[in-house]
């Protein structure tokens, strides 16, 4: 009974719960940053804390789900439209906030102009991939969430290649491959909700690439 009620517990720890998690380690961090630094690295240090702790988080439960577990927990769990909403919304705010506080690094120090590199890196890279990921959560969501058979969520769903039942790796597969191209890839799109969530999850993409993603190039180009 005990062996059987530690592993529920750990797949039952809701979406909320990890990021709950991640929100108290971002505050942890805004409580012990020396008070000398400036607002907007305290911003960004704050912000990739959070960030990196859900990501690792999700990350954890999504690479170590069997397809039977994730399916359950895909039934159960997910963002939700106003949490999928505001955290992108956030990720692409923090990300245009990082590619503006490169802008006034011309003239720094050195030991400050790597210090903002790398926090406006990992800020851009871990909003991107953080992005995919929540909609990675979320097509497993809408896949599962109405308990049909794998042969009906194929139909009325997304048709993996094969027979086999999709994991997550699947869903993290064809969210990235949107991410990274702005369209579909093998994966067959059976079902109007998905094909409206792929839509604008390929607009987002286009945007987050073409914009935010060439406009840190440039910059890092210019200041290097």
């Amino acid at each position: 009974m005990g062996s059987t009620s530690k592993p529920k517990l750990a797949r039952r720890r809701s979406v909320r719960s990890r990021l709950l998690l991640s929100v108290c380690a971002a505050g942890l961090v805004a409580v012990v940053l020396p008070s000398e630094f400036h607002w907007a690295t305290r911003l960004l240090c704050i912000w990739d804390t959070g960030m990196i702790c859900f990501l690792g988080l999700i990350w954890q439960l999504m690479l170590t789900a069997t397809p039977d577990s994730m399916r359950r927990y895909a039934q159960q769990e997910d963002f939700g439209r106003l949490v999928i909403l505001s955290l992108v919304t956030t990720a692409a705010c923090a990300s245009l906030f990082a590619i503006v506080f490169l802008l006034h690094d011309k003239g720094v120090e050195k030991r400050l102009l790597l210090l903002h590199l790398t926090l406006s890196i990992v800020t851009i890279v871990g909003s991107w991939l953080l992005v995919h990921t929540i909609f990675a959560f979320h097509y497993a969501h809408a896949y599962y969430k109405s308990g049909k058979s794998l042969h009906q969520c194929k139909e009325d769903g997304l048709d993996f290649p094969g027979d086999d039942e999709p994991d997550y790796w699947d869903f993290l597969y064809f969210s990235f491959v949107i991410g990274m191209t702005s369209q579909t890839s093998d994966v067959e799109v059976t079902s109007r909700e998905i094909r409206r969530l792929a839509l604008l999850h390929g607009v987002l993409a286009f945007f987050f690439n073409t914009t935010i993603v060439a406009m840190t190039i440039n910059i890092i180009a210019g200041l290097i």
